[in-house]
C-alpha cells in the first residue's frame, strides 16, 4: 500500500502545479489592462476584438462565432482523449506494463500543462489564428514563423488521419458484422474517406455550426467517459487486480519487472494526450474576446485532459484478465474497445458513440488544419496561395482550404500505412505527428526564452504567469526537447524519416517563397531589398 499511497502523492502534487499555475494566471488577468466588452453587448466585443486584429495588420474576415465553451472544445477534442485511448491504451500497457499509466502518466501530464501554460501566454499575447505561426513571427521573425506553422501543420494533418482512421475501422468493424462481409483496409479506407468528407461538408456550413458541434463534443467525451468506466464497475465489480500492483513496475505479462527502455517507449506512446492543446489558437479570429478565453482554453483542456485520462487508463489495468478478447476487438486491437464491450455485454451501441466521440476529434482537427492553410496562404507561403486563402463572403469560412486539409490527411493516411508494409499505419503518424508538433512548439518557446519574457507583446499580454514564466519556459523546452530526441528511437524510424523529408520541403518552399514574399513588398513599398528585410524584422506580422 505504500506504493499506491506514493504514486497518488505524485498525482496529487501535479494537481498541485496545475492550481498553482491557474491562480497566477487568473492573478494577471484580474491585474491587467484588459476590459472585456462582452457585458456591453456582442457588437462592443466584436469591435474590441477586430481593433486588436487589426493592430497585427489582419483584417477580420472570419466570422467570430465561438464562446469559451466551443473554444475550449476545440483544443480538448484536438488532444483526442478517447482517440489516444481507442489507439494507444493497449500498445502503452503491453509495452511498458501497468506503471505506465499509474507513474508515466502523471509524469506525462506534469510536463504537458507546463507546455500548455507556455503556449497560453503566447495565445493571449497574439490573438490571430496563425497560432505557433503568429508567435514565433511576431517575436522572432517571419522566417522562424514559417517554420512553425509548417510543422505544426503537418502534426495536426497526422493527428487528423489517426482520428479520422480510427473512427472509420470502428464502422467498418460494426458494418463488416450488419452486413456480413469481410473487414479489410480497402473498406477502412472507403469508410475513411466518406468520414473525411463529412467532416469537410460540415466545415463548409460555416463557424456557427462547427462551433456547435465543438461544444456538443465536450458533453459526447464526457457521456463516453462516464459509459466505460461505469460499464466496467457494473461488469466487474471489484478490479481482478489489487491498484497495488499498478505501482509494481511489472511488464504486460505480470511474470517479471518491466525493462526501464520499455518501461519509457510505453509512456512516449500516451505523449500525444498532451500534445495538440493549441487547437484553441486556430479559431482566435473567429473567437470572441480571444485574448482570455483561447489561452484558457489552450491551458485547461491540458488539465481536464490530465484528470480524465488517469482515471479512465487507471481502470482498464486492473481488469485486464477480464477483456482479453471479445468479437469485434482483441487486447492488441484495443483494450479500450474491448473494455467498452465486455462492460455493456457487447453492445455495440457504446462503440457507435465511441466513434462519434472519435469522429468529434478529427472534425476539431479539420478546423485547425484548415485555417493553419489559410494563414500560410494568406501570407504567401504556399502553392496557389489566392485559390487557398478565399473565403467565402456567404458562410465567412476559408473552404478552399478546407478542402485542400482533407485531401491532405487521406494522403498522409495513405503515406503511413505504406511507410509500416501494409499495416494501420499508426505508428508511422504518431512518431511523425509527435515529432512535428514538438518542433512546431519549441519553436516560439525558444524565442520567448531569448527575450527573456521581455516584450511589448508579452507584457500586454492579460493572461500570463509572471515570474513562474521563466521557469515554465525552460522546463517546457527542455521537455520538448528530450522527449522529442528519445521518441525518435522510441516510436518508430518512419516517423522521423517522414519529419527528416518535410524538413526537407519546408526547407525548399522558405527559400522559394519567401523571395516571391520580399518580391512583392519590395514592388508594393518601392523600397531596396535590404531595407525591405529590416521593415519586415521590425513589423514582424505586418
Amino acid at each position: 500500500m505504500l506504493a499506491v499511497w506514493i504514486g497518488l502523492l505524485l498525482f496529487a502534487m501535479v494537481c498541485g502545479c496545475a492550481l498553482m499555475l491557474t491562480a497566477k494566471a487568473q492573478r494577471s488577468v484580474r491585474a491587467s489592462r484588459h476590459i472585456s466588452m462582452t457585458a456591453y453587448g456582442t457588437y462592443a466585443q466584436a469591435q474590441q476584438d477586430k481593433h486588436d486584429l487589426n493592430l497585427f495588420g489582419l483584417a477580420q474576415q472570419l466570422r467570430r462565432r465561438l464562446g469559451a465553451a466551443a473554444s475550449f472544445g476545440l483544443s480538448f477534442q484536438s488532444l483526442g482523449l478517447i482517440g489516444i485511448a481507442f489507439l494507444f491504451a493497449g500498445p502503452a500497457l503491453q509495452k511498458g506494463g501497468p506503471s505506465v499509466v499509474s507513474i508515466g502518466l502523471p509524469i506525462l501530464a506534469l510536463f504537458g500543462i507546463l507546455v500548455s501554460a507556455s503556449l497560453a501566454e503566447l495565445s493571449s499575447a497574439v490573438p490571430t489564428a496563425g497560432g505557433v505561426y503568429h508567435w514565433a513571427s511576431a517575436l522572432g521573425t517571419r522566417r522562424w514563423g514559417w517554420y512553425a506553422a509548417w510543422f505544426q501543420l503537418a502534426g495536426h494533418l497526422a493527428m487528423m488521419a489517426l482520428m479520422n482512421g480510427a473512427c472509420a475501422f470502428i464502422l467498418d468493424k460494426l458494418l463488416s458484422v450488419w452486413l456480413d462481409y469481410h473487414s479489410s483496409w480497402w473498406t477502412t479506407g472507403m469508410l475513411l474517406c466518406f468520414v473525411t468528407v463529412v467532416q469537410a461538408a460540415v466545415n463548409h456550413w460555416g463557424t456557427g455550426r462547427t462551433g456547435a458541434l465543438q461544444e456538443a463534443g465536450i458533453m459526447l467525451h464526457a457521456v463516453v467517459l462516464a459509459a466505460v468506466i461505469g460499464g466496467i464497475f457494473i461488469a466487474f465489480g471489484r478490479s481482478v487486480y489489487s491498484p497495488a500492483l499498478l505501482y509494481t513496475f511489472q511488464n504486460a505479462s505480470l511474470d517479471g519487472h518491466v525493462t526501464p527502455w520499455a518501461f519509457i517507449v510505453g509512456v512516449l506512446v500516451l505523449q500525444k494526450l498532451f500534445l495538440g492543446m493549441d487547437g484553441a489558437a486556430q479559431g482566435s479570429e473567429e473567437t470572441s474576446d480571444p485574448r482570455i478565453r483561447v489561452p484558457w482554453s489552450i491551458y485547461l483542456s491540458s488539465v481536464y485532459t490530465m484528470i480524465a485520462g488517469f482515471v479512465l487508463l487507471m481502470c482498464l489495468p486492473l481488469v485486464l484478465p477480464a477483456i482479453v478478447g471479445t468479437a469485434l476487438f482483441s487486447s492488441g486491437d484495443s483494450l479500450f474497445a474491448a473494455a467498452a464491450l465486455d462492460g455493456w455485454q457487447g453492445n455495440s451501441l457504446v462503440l457507435l458513440v465511441i466513434a462519434a466521440a472519435i469522429w468529434g476529434s478529427g472534425n476539431s482537427e479539420m478546423l485547425v488544419c484548415s485555417r493553419a492553410i489559410f494563414c500560410l496562404a494568406r501570407d504567401q507561403a504556399l502553392p496557389f496561395n489566392r485559390v487557398l486563402s478565399h473565403v467565402s463572403r456567404g458562410r465567412q469560412s476559408p473552404l478552399p482550404a478546407i478542402g485542400t486539409a482533407a485531401l491532405l490527411s487521406v494522403v498522409l493516411f495513405v503515406a503511413g500505412r505504406l511507410a509500416d508494409g501494409g499495416e494501420a499505419g499508426i505508428p508511422s503518424l504518431l512518431g511523425f505527428a509527435v515529432l512535428c508538433l514538438q518542433l512546431a512548439y519549441m519553436i516560439p518557446i525558444w524565442i520567448k526564452i531569448g527575450l527573456h519574457g521581455r516584450h511589448r507583446l508579452l507584457d500586454d499580454a492579460p493572461w500570463h504567469l509572471g515570474s513562474y514564466g521563466s521557469i515554465v519556459d525552460r522546463a517546457a523546452f527542455v521537455w520538448l526537447l528530450l522527449s522529442g530526441a528519445v521518441s525518435v528511437f522510441a516510436l518508430g524510424v518512419w516517423g522521423a524519416v517522414g519529419t527528416g523529408a518535410w524538413l526537407i520541403l519546408v526547407t525548399v518552399m522558405d527559400r522559394r517563397y519567401r523571395k516571391q514574399h520580399l518580391a512583392k513588398l519590395q514592388s508594393r513599398l518601392k523600397r531596396p531589398k535590404g531595407e525591405i528585410i529590416r521593415i519586415e524584422r521590425k513589423f514582424h506580422l505586418h
